[in-house]
């Protein structure tokens, strides 16, 4: 039966002392990941977890100060980043040619000039070890239970609409969340899988609907009835030149302030 992912993204409502508890530990986590990425990249890229957790555990939480399961988790998320790393790289590979001929070499990991780097804070959270929902004792309103490098802190958060059934039904489970930052508000994200049953008899479809996926129309749909709906792109294609335009007048400034913008910018990628 398949397995149907969404992830979550609860925002957290922190005050300065959490905050400041978070960036410590997110800079920590991200700084390990780094180390770690810089001796998978030295030493033949061993991408076995266990292996590297083996060789490095020690060092890693006594240089980082991380808890036990943060130090596990960061060689998890250095692995992971890797093999995405080399899926990437394999499903595209290089092409020369010399006028005559195109020869087509497949691309490794060998190929990286340079190790992975986590330049943003970040951290991951296996849950009901490093996170948790409880009940605050003092007011009855839910709360996340966070594990810090200091101390566990209870932090309020806000189920968005959507996913508010997500919780309601036991069906569902939650597994290692992302802690990261943007712009200064925590969020929580947090994968959700749910088995779905596999009832479907391709031999009896008994509705067909083809979608193709654009940039001037989002989606457009066809069935076999000749339906034919189509879901304007214009409002995102305006964002996205807007936003475009905004990063190319950042970079030709090349100040300081412009860079730093730039880099609150390239966060909002790769958190959206």
């Amino acid at each position: 039966m398949p397995d149907a992912v969404k992830t979550m993204k609860l925002r957290l409502y922190v005050d300065k002392e959490t905050s400041a508890l978070f960036s410590d530990m997110a800079a920590r986590y991200s700084a390990a990941c780094t180390s770690i990425s810089e001796y998978v990249f030295n030493n033949g890229f061993v991408l076995n977890f266990m292996k590297l957790q083996e060789r490095l555990y020690q060092t890693v939480r006594d240089t980082f100060g991380l808890k036990a399961q943060m130090t596990i988790s960061s060689f998890k998320t250095v692995t992971a980043r890797y093999k995405a790393v080399k899926e990437q790289l394999e499903s595209k590979p290089y092409k020369v040619s010399d006028g005559d001929r195109v020869y087509t070499f497949r691309r490794s990991l060998d190929w990286l000039q340079k190790p992975i780097v986590f330049s943003r804070p970040q951290v991951d959270l296996v849950r009901n070890r490093d996170y948790s929902f409880v009940t605050d004792k003092k007011d009855g309103k839910p709360c996340v239970s966070v594990n810090t490098l200091g101390r566990r802190v209870k932090v309020p958060y806000v189920i968005p609409a959507y996913f508010r059934k997500y919780f309601e039904d036991p069906e569902w489970s939650f597994g290692t969340a992302k802690l990261v930052s943007l712009n200064g508000i925590w969020y929580l994200h947090i994968p959700m899988t749910k088995t779905i049953p596999d009832t479907f008899d391709a031999s009896k479809p008994k509705h067909v609907v083809g979608v193709d996926r654009g940039l001037r129309f989002m989606i457009t749909t066809y069935d076999e009835r000749g339906d034919v709906q189509f879901v304007s792109g214009k409002e995102i294609m305006k964002r996205r030149d807007k936003f475009n335009a905004v990063r190319a007048e950042l970079q030709s400034k090349g100040t300081k302030s412009a860079k730093r913008v730039l880099k609150r910018l390239s966060g909002c990628d790769a958190a959206f």
